[in-house]
């Protein structure tokens, strides 16, 4: 019986079913015995749904729970509600991670209390190829620019604290949840290694939304 804290991978999905079942293989590889992953589907149009089924129905560390709504903060908030793991992992539906990625920060999660947020160095592959170049964390200067991407390892206690992710923003949410987990204190400790593989599209959702008024909307939103 493994003595390892469970960890919760947390994974919102719309219409990938091109990208999914790679993303849920990969997931599958993680070296770490205790891990469960929760899918919530947005009302897909495309094959995604059946996809998941099928990995699901072979491995039961999988659980697809079906949205009524297209909104990805909705998704990860039932994602976490229904999972059972002491630490989350978000996940996009079409990335991937390094097998061990969960391990790793799993470790220093559990032998640093003061670190509230494990994150490590990502590459970027589709669309846009090389290094994901962010700055280093410090908490003044993620008010005015995220430093930390979506699939960073947290506490569950930790979430609990918060409010979850925010519905009324269509992106950038993982910076506005990054912000009230982190105001209450703790370290961000980034892992010096490409653990996380993050495919970029020509239509993502911040390139579709920027210099608009949702864009201001959601700046005024994180600076409110």
């Amino acid at each position: 019986m493994t003595t390892e804290p469970k960890v919760s991978i947390i994974i919102p999905c719309y219409n990938r079913g091109k990208y999914i079942g790679e993303t849920l293989e990969c997931v599958q590889k993680v070296n770490y015995p205790n891990l469960e992953c929760i899918i919530v589907d947005n009302v897909s149009t495309d094959n995604s749904v059946e996809v998941i089924q099928r990995i699901a129905q072979r491995d039961n560390r999988f659980q697809l729970i079906r949205n009524d709504v297209n909104n990805i903060s909705i998704a990860r908030n039932k994602a976490i509600a229904a999972s059972s793991g002491e630490f989350i992992l978000p996940l996009d539906s079409d990335d991937l991670i390094h097998p061990d990625y969960v391990r790793e920060a799993v470790e220093i999660l559990q032998n640093n209390p003061q670190i509230a947020v494990v994150t490590c160095d990502a590459v970027l592959f589709g669309a846009k190829r090389g290094k994901w170049k962010r700055p280093e964390y410090n908490f003044n200067d993620f008010l005015v620019k995220v430093s930390i991407h979506n699939s960073s390892m947290y506490r569950r206690s930790g979430y609990d604290k918060t409010n979850g992710y925010e519905p009324e923003l269509r992106f950038c949410e993982d910076w506005e949840f990054w912000i009230n987990l982190l105001k209450r204190g703790g370290d961000v400790f980034k892992i010096k290694k490409n653990y996380l593989f993050c495919r970029k599209h020509k239509d993502s959702t911040q390139r579709k939304y920027s210099n608009t008024d949702e864009n201001k909307f959601v700046t005024r939103f994180i600076y409110e």
